[in-house]
């Protein structure tokens, strides 16, 4: 798996171990949502200072992209779901 090797380097600056060492860290386990995938974990990090911030499933992965990685959008989307369920 050389491509993945040097993806996870080129992209995030870690080597293979490093990724396992954080899966295994993790407990094989998405740091957002607390999933176990079938599918390899992905490695969120900081698009503007490239680092790394831990492993994701793909849903939590994709839902952080979608809201451009702000927090403040974020807040925004769990006090409209709060407000919903409130009703």
């Amino acid at each position: 798996m050389a491509s993945r090797k040097n993806n996870l380097k080129h992209r995030y600056g870690i080597t293979e171990d490093d990724y396992h060492k954080m899966v295994e860290d993790q407990q094989c386990k998405c740091k957002i949502c607390g999933s176990k995938p079938i599918k390899p974990l992905y490695v969120d990090h900081c698009h503007e200072t490239k680092k790394v911030r831990g492993l994701l499933c793909h849903q939590c992965n994709v839902a952080l992209g979608h809201m451009n990685d702000d927090p403040q959008r974020l807040e925004k989307a769990i006090s409209y779901l709060n407000e919903s369920f409130a009703t």
